[in-house]
């Protein structure tokens, strides 16, 4: 797969038939195909930040906000304590770790996908202001025109935690602007 830069458009613009046409290239989208968005997004981080955006099994406790290596939870006591893992990472003079997500249409899906993504990234501001001189900055690229009906709602954790520095909320095309400010 490889990710052309020019079809980056607005998470709002990112309609089934847009990933229809521009990921699949007109084919189903299921089984073997479902981590497509994802990679799309990484192969789109790595041509704007000129850098290799390693997968990782970094994770989130929800209960505590700490964070571990973690590959495979289910086999704990604590196993729904657990975010799902980070989808990437880049360790450069910081530590960037990604996020990567393309809800689109609506449903019953969308909106869980949401709700659980709503609890991860209020996790991600609760671990800064436990660990206020970590070093890593979290990067959640939100693509998808579901997604970008609801990013008020992520944006607004911005101004109720007051840490609008050392964490990115947005879809690719705003990242692709704004990444150096990171």
């Amino acid at each position: 797969m490889t990710a052309d830069l020019g079809d980056i458009v607005s998470g709002s613009e990112m309609t089934k038939d847009w990933r229809h046409k521009t990921l699949s290239k007109g084919k189903f989208m299921g089984g073997a195909s479902s981590m497509t968005n994802e990679n799309w997004q990484r192969l789109c981080v790595e041509q704007i930040t000129g850098k290799k955006c390693e997968k990782t099994n970094l994770r989130l406790n929800l209960d505590n906000a700490t964070m571990m290596e973690l590959t495979r939870p289910s086999t704990r006591d604590d196993e729904l304590d657990w975010s799902e893992d980070f989808d990437g990472r880049i360790v450069n003079k910081k530590e960037y770790l990604y996020n990567f997500k393309m809800v689109i249409g609506t449903g019953g899906g969308q909106t869980r996908t949401i709700r659980e993504l709503y609890h991860f990234i209020k996790c991600q501001f609760v671990f800064l202001k436990d660990n206020p001189d970590t070093e890593i900055i979290f990067i959640n690229i939100l693509d998808g025109d579901s997604m970008s009906a609801k990013l008020h709602r992520f944006i607004e954790l911005k101004t109720k935690f007051n840490e609008h520095d050392r964490i990115f909320i947005g879809d690719t095309k705003t990242y692709q602007k704004n990444w150096k400010k990171y």
